[in-house]
């Protein structure tokens, strides 16, 4: 290996140590803390889930707003560095305040020190997507970038979850201030090294700034996104029933589920080189593809499970977990192809723009499955205070859980099958965007 292979992937890596620390809280954050604020601290269930609820419409209308400023920073000033170290400077207190609520606290406190959290996180996670594009412009090599950083990110999830089994004999509050304190240390030290040592990347062409809109213009970035909604759509049906199919249709313990998901996880972090080395010979997007297909023939045999089929459903958790290591390297990496066809076509200055509206295209994926299934659910009958549950309640978790996610990626491969921006296309943008500066 050359010496300038070696420093690319140091530099790789180096930029990379932020998603682990970022993934750290991920789980407490948006699992674990509102149901702490509502019984252990006592603001009540009603109260924490309209304060959460707003905290979330904040964090969606926030992302374009971030994005749009970060695209307005001068690059001399830190164009994706700045915001993330600002991000940092006020995400730090503000984990430690939301994990470390006082005696007697009103829901002023988490709605203040909330909001400063979820805005200090977009600040920082969207300039770091988007540095991606600007830090490395191989075709293949963006995917391996993106695969890193995303596989750092699990890994960190996978710690998060083994620090809470260690420190499962320790009161919640106490749990939730060493995970808030460990990931603001580990949190500065991975920031200085990445802000530091990592170049800022370069735009390979001059361009104009405009005005926040939507960019209606740009037909493959829609396309890519329309695809990344629909197969995200389609991941959060079974993530949000993951619970209720493992109690009331495989009929797991505690210990069987805890294991089920260090499978699934730890399968998607092994997943993910292999879908890199694998998009270096056949296309990103052709890759994405055969992943949902996988993961559409392995989803064909959950309806034949029954109660204690928890082996067989951990076969299915491995091979899911494969195709989420493609879910989360290559299409991140699709659409930083579809912002260097955006900056040549319209010659504008709006790549984290973009990652913002793909941004709340997860976001918003993640809140339909949540606002479709549980109502529906509950329709069918069924009742998570009950042991059993009836027939057409367990057919309608079935269905949600793993039938209707096969219909939408298949939707999603659809669309994005045939899709233009191969290898070489991008490689004739690049050069093109090369001339013009």
């Amino acid at each position: 290996m050359s010496a300038s292979s070696k420093s690319s992937n140091l530099r790789k890596v180096l930029y990379a140590l932020p998603a682990f620390v970022l993934a750290l809280p991920t789980i407490p954050v948006f699992v674990l803390l509102p149901t702490f604020y509502a019984e252990t601290v006592g603001l009540g269930l009603a109260t924490v889930g309209a304060v959460f609820l707003g905290l979330r419409i904040l964090d969606v209308v926030s992302d374009p707003l971030l994005g749009w400023a970060s695209d307005h920073i001068p690059q001399r000033f830190g164009k994706r560095k700045l915001p993330m170290a600002l991000g940092g400077l006020i995400g730090a207190p503000a984990l430690i305040s939301v994990f470390s609520p006082g005696p007697e606290i009103t829901a002023v406190y988490l709605v203040v020190w909330g909001a400063l959290l979820y805005l200090a996180w977009t600040a920082i996670q969207i300039p770091y997507i988007t540095w991606a594009v600007e830090l490395e412009s191989d075709y293949a090599e963006r995917a391996k970038l993106n695969g890193l950083r995303e596989g750092f990110g699990l890994l960190g999830i996978l710690s998060a979850g083994a620090a809470g089994m260690a420190l499962a004999d320790l009161p919640e509050a106490e749990r939730f201030q060493i995970i808030a304190w460990g990931t603001v240390v580990l949190g500065f030290c991975a920031f200085v090294i990445a802000l530091r040592f990592v170049p800022q990347g370069r735009l390979p062409a001059p361009a104009t700034s405009r005005a926040l809109s939507f960019p209606t213009d740009n037909k493959l970035f829609l396309r890519v996104l329309g695809a990344w909604f629909i197969n995200g759509f389609a991941n959060g049906l079974p993530a949000v029933c993951l619970p209720l199919f493992l109690t009331y249709i495989i009929g797991a313990n505690d210990q069987d589920k805890a294991t089920l998901l260090f499978i699934y996880f730890l399968f998607a972090v092994l997943g993910i080189q292999g879908w890199v080395w694998l998009a270096k010979r056949i296309g990103k997007h052709t890759v994405w593809c055969i992943s949902m297909l996988t993961a559409c023939l392995v989803f064909a045999w959950v309806p034949m499970l029954d109660t204690g089929d928890v082996f067989a459903f951990g076969v299915i958790c491995a091979l899911t977990g494969l195709t989420l290591g493609s879910d989360l390297a290559l299409p991140p990496a699709i659409q930083a192809d579809c912002a260097d066809w955006d900056r040549l076509r319209f010659r504008q200055e709006r790549t984290a723009t973009l990652f913002s509206y793909w941004s709340m295209a997860t976001k918003l994926a993640l809140g339909l499955a949540v606002g479709t299934a549980f109502p529906a659910l509950a329709y069918f009958g069924l009742n998570q205070d009950s042991v059993q549950i009836t027939d057409s309640a367990k057919t309608a978790l079935v269905v949600i859980y793993a039938v209707i996610p096969i219909v939408l990626k298949a939707i999603a491969v659809l669309m994005m099958w045939r899709f233009p921006i191969t290898r070489r296309q991008h490689a004739a943008i690049r050069r093109a965007l090369e001339r013009r500066a």
